[in-house]
């Protein structure tokens, strides 16, 4: 991967981040640290609002069930970037 799209992905990340910690209370330490959205509690209603924020913020259009519980923060941050390449 190339110096600018690693920056990319770093801004892109922290803040989703930032916006799941300040929006939902969650700490933003324990979403760094590479545990699964299951593990932090974070169900498919805050993925679907973190979606319609990220539309609204962002410009960035995510489909229902792209972003999974399941998946850890890095997961998520690769998804987001690859619809926010697509825009």
């Amino acid at each position: 991967m190339s110096a600018p799209v690693i920056a990319a992905q770093e801004s892109i990340k922290h803040r989703v981040s930032a916006l799941i910690s300040e929006k939902f209370g969650l700490d933003e330490a324990e979403l760094l640290s590479g545990v699964t959205f299951d593990e932090l509690e974070i169900d498919s209603l805050i993925l679907v609002e973190l979606s319609l924020i990220l539309r609204k913020e962002m410009g960035i259009v995510l489909v229902e069930g792209e972003l999974k519980s399941s998946f850890t923060l890095d997961e998520a941050v690769s998804v987001i970037r690859a619809k926010a390449d697509q825009a």
